[in-house]
């Protein structure tokens, strides 16, 4: 085990959130124990492939979800949680699949997050009771 931590967040929903999260992890465990992709891509680097190394790399992966994480929308209407190339489903999808331990953390007015038995192959968490659909 590496001991890194994988802060996932949504931009938009809770920033000052992930934030403060960080910096009182980073007083804990260290920056370099950390990762957080405002803080740890650098310009020009493919932020894809720096996202999937970052969740390969660490153990546990940190879901920062605030009121509007799970209805946040896209330029269309459509709920990002349900866009197969959403960042942060990608991440919480790759943690999962990895046997990472995720981890919700749950900011302002957020509803609970519980486990979806029916779906579990396919994503692994129920979001405040509106399934979401991987393919």
């Amino acid at each position: 085990m590496t001991g890194k931590i994988f802060i996932n967040n949504r931009r938009g929903d809770d920033p000052a959130s992930a934030g403060r999260l960080f910096d009182r992890l980073q007083d804990e465990f260290g920056p370099q124990q950390l990762f957080l992709d405002v803080d740890n891509i650098a310009p020009g680097l493919d932020f894809v492939r720096v996202l999937g190394e970052g969740v390969a790399e660490c153990d546990v992966v940190l879901a920062v979800i605030g009121k509007s994480w799970v209805d946040a929308r896209d330029a269309n209407g459509n709920r990002r949680l349900e866009d197969p190339d959403d960042f942060v489903r990608i991440q919480i999808a790759s943690g999962l699949s990895q046997g990472k331990r995720v981890i919700p953390v749950l900011v302002g007015e957020a509803q609970s997050v519980r486990p979806a038995p029916a779906k579990k192959e396919r994503f692994g968490v129920e979001f405040c009771g509106h399934q979401a659909s991987c393919n």
